[in-house]
């Protein structure tokens, strides 16, 4: 007959005693009471043996960023006497200019009296006398202009074509042929001392 091991029949008369409400026999309760008891003494001593472990750093939270759109770099500011500056540079430009230009000379103002100027420096007094009196030239003086020319503008553009573009044909009141000896003076002359030069001849010759 095979000899039933010693813990399985302690075990079995636990588990009757624990159905039946009974009380274990003495001496067989101690060792299962004696187990936690082991457990609790082994547990500290486990404990002190296990190595510590480190204590990990704390980090501390990062504040968030606020959101920046990108925005283009400002100009830098000019300072503010760059402005009064700007304005007055074309000023100073303006008198500079002028104080390097020739200055126009001093002349008559009166049309008559600038007539009778350009009468002597053109060459009219050459061909039809100083004073009008007739030369190469036909007379212009004691009214002789009024006659040949009734109109002052047709008087005006004789002298500015000159008989270049009537050759051979009447060119005034008095029926007088263009012979070809009366120069232009448009590119000589300015509108205004032409005007001023004819009227002189019809006023004051």
């Amino acid at each position: 007959m095979a000899e039933i091991p010693e813990h399985l029949l302690r075990r079995s008369k636990e588990r009757r005693a624990a159905l039946s409400g009974e009380a274990p026999p003495e001496g067989e309760a101690a060792p299962a009471a004696s187990a936690p008891a082991a457990k609790s003494e082994a547990a500290p001593a486990a404990a002190a043996s296990a190595p510590a472990q480190p204590a990990l750093p704390t980090v501390a939270p990062q504040p968030t960023q606020p959101a920046v759109a990108d925005l283009p770099p400002s100009r830098a500011r000019l300072p503010f006497w760059v402005t009064p500056l700007f304005a007055a540079i074309p000023v100073f430009g303006f008198f500079y200019m002028n104080g390097y230009q020739p200055r126009p000379e001093p002349g008559p103002t009166d049309p008559l009296v600038l007539g009778a100027e350009i009468y002597r420096s053109s060459g009219c007094s050459g061909c039809h006398g100083g004073g009008g009196e007739g030369g190469v030239g036909p007379k212009l003086s004691e009214g002789e202009s009024l006659l040949s020319f009734p109109e002052e503008q047709d008087h005006v553009d004789w002298v500015k074509t000159g008989s270049q573009p009537k050759l051979g044909q009447a060119y005034n009141a008095r029926g007088r042929v263009a012979a070809g000896g009366m120069p232009g003076f448009a590119g000589q002359l300015s509108d205004e001392e032409i005007e001023a030069v004819v009227l002189y001849e019809r006023e004051k010759l």
